[in-house]
């Protein structure tokens, strides 16, 4: 289910555009103006912003000019819905570069087909920035920037959230003996192996050089543990060298962690889990 952050300092049209979108299959949040929505955006994700103009403390265009400043939002739709139908307006709006600029009034089915088409362009996006063409596994900038929202999310929600990091045992060897594109096939392999087993919503991100790094909301560090012991134990994995038809092994480890509720320091427990892998060449 996505979730819409309304933005609109009259209740009764606020209201009226969470009714519409609720129908719609959406989770809402509402904001009463900018600032308001600045403090949610700090502590919550959303996936697209649906905002009015004229609003007092910090009107729409000043929450527009905010949110693009910050990169972590650079992929997150940005749609005006407001009454100031004068086509200055909109090619204002149009020419900052908003997704979408819709105009009152708007029947249900208008907006939720906006809001998706919205929704879906940001979609195509960020499967091109944020996952691996090859892998189909998250990116580890993108992983950093969930790494951040989840715990956070999880904090706020005394919610468990566990970190496991698996690394191919033998990956500097593999590439010493065979070649680096074979390392790269093996990692290619790990990671395809490594999402399968993970959850739906389990972020799984590819960290480079045969280093893997998995987030499990919901989990305690006990279960993790478990998952990341049977991943191990079923593990079979190797991949043939054609020079030789020779079958070679590819061997995994792992480190399990806690980063919610109680670590004061969740980066510092990914730096440290990282470093247990990082290759010595």
């Amino acid at each position: 289910m996505k979730t819409v952050l309304v933005v609109e300092d009259s209740n009764t049209s606020r209201d009226v555009t969470s009714h519409f979108l609720q129908q719609g299959g959406f989770r809402v949040l509402e904001a009463e103006d900018g600032q308001d929505a600045l403090d949610i955006l700090r502590n919550r994700h959303v996936d697209l912003i649906l905002t009015d103009i004229m609003m007092p403390n910090l009107d729409g265009w000043g929450l527009y000019r905010e949110i693009r400043a910050d990169k972590s939002f650079n992929l997150t739709p940005f749609v005006f819905l407001s009454v100031l139908d004068d086509i200055d307006d909109q090619i204002k709006g149009l020419t900052l570069g908003v997704d979408d600029y819709i105009t009152k009034p708007v029947t249900p089915m208008q907006l939720i087909a906006r809001v998706n088409t919205a929704l879906m362009r940001s979609e195509r996006l960020a499967a091109y920035f944020y996952r691996n063409p090859v892998t189909d596994l998250e990116t580890e900038g993108y992983f950093r920037q969930r790494f951040n929202q989840e715990v956070d999310r999880c904090r706020d929600a005394n919610q468990d959230l566990s970190l496991v990091v698996v690394g191919i045992g033998n990956y500097v060897s593999l590439v010493r003996g065979q070649a680096e594109w074979f390392a790269e096939a093996a990692a290619t392999e790990a990671g395809a192996a490594i999402r399968a087993a993970a959850r739906s919503f389990d972020v799984v991100a590819d960290m480079g050089q045969g280093c893997f790094a998995i987030l499990r909301p919901n989990e305690t560090v006990e279960k993790a543990k478990a998952w990341a012991e049977d991943l191990n134990k079923g593990w079979d994995l190797s991949l043939m060298w054609p020079e030789t038809e020779q079958r070679i092994a590819v061997d995994i480890g792992f480190t399990c962690a806690t980063l919610s509720p109680g670590d004061d320091n969740a980066l510092a427990t990914l730096k440290k889990n990282l470093a247990s892998f990082e290759r010595k060449w």
